[in-house]
């Protein structure tokens, strides 16, 4: 259930994804995984890349301990999910590291490119 969670996260931000017929979400033995084959501003691609983890990881922790329903279980969970995010941590590196800022990104399969807007 935690993997769903964590890519319906993905999957809400990438634009227009209700609408797109290059979006697709899937299962594998591997994990979970959210594809689009849609153009996306780096700005937008990295929001899509961290997500999952600044919501599940840094945001849901604060607020559940703020309200003092902070229990061991959802402690373990938390803590699964964060280092589960390490790909996405590791794409959020590249993309700060290799891709100009006004680059757009596009994924052709498991490839993703970048361009400069023109």
């Amino acid at each position: 259930m935690l993997i769903v969670i964590h890519e319906l996260l993905h999957l809400v931000f990438v634009p227009n994804f209700i609408k797109s017929d290059k979006t697709y979400i899937g299962l594998t033995y591997f994990g979970g995984y959210v594809l689009t084959e849609e153009s996306i501003a780096k700005s937008r691609y990295l929001l899509v890349t961290v997500a999952p983890f600044v919501i599940l990881s840094i945001l849901l922790p604060i607020t559940l301990g703020l309200l003092g329903i902070l229990t061991p279980l959802l402690k373990v969970l938390i803590l699964i999910n964060a280092m589960a995010s390490s790909v996405d941590i590791l794409n959020l590196i590249l993309l700060l590291t290799q891709v100009p800022k006004a680059a757009v990104l596009k994924n052709n399969g498991t490839k993703t490119y970048w361009k400069l807007k023109p």
